[in-house]
């Protein structure tokens, strides 16, 4: 399993729709995994010192603790998003706002000096 887990991630960051900053963190579950497979001693150790009957339980547990982190970690990285597109959004109208007075500015200004030229025309 952790093998096929290897190579799906590898193709996720191959086809570039997982980023770098997250695969390190996935690549390093994999090992975790891949090292429980082949040498389950430490995780019935845990279970022992912890008071937990079977080491499969002990393994739901830390699977549980991991993606309730990641849950929370990218919690804080969406709202983080959000604010920032918030504020992305408000800068883009504001922006907007400014080009469309100084385009305003510049039809008067334009216009003005239409009128001024079709005087001067019709006084030759």
């Amino acid at each position: 399993m952790a093998l096929i887990l290897f190579l799906f991630l590898f193709q996720l960051i191959r086809k570039k729709k997982l980023k770098e900053q997250y695969s390190l963190l996935w690549f390093l579950v994999v090992a975790v995994v891949f090292l429980l497979a082949i040498w389950d001693r430490p995780l019935t150790w845990i279970s022992e010192t912890t008071g937990i009957q079977l080491p499969s339980n002990t393994l739901f547990l830390l699977a549980i603790l991991f993606l309730s982190g990641m849950a929370l970690h990218f919690s804080l990285l969406v709202s983080r998003l959000t604010d920032q597109s918030t504020m992305l959004a408000q800068k883009l109208a504001q922006l907007d706002r400014d080009l469309r007075k100084q385009q305003e500015q510049q039809d008067e200004e334009s216009s003005h000096g239409r009128s001024h030229e079709g005087a001067s025309d019709a006084r030759d």
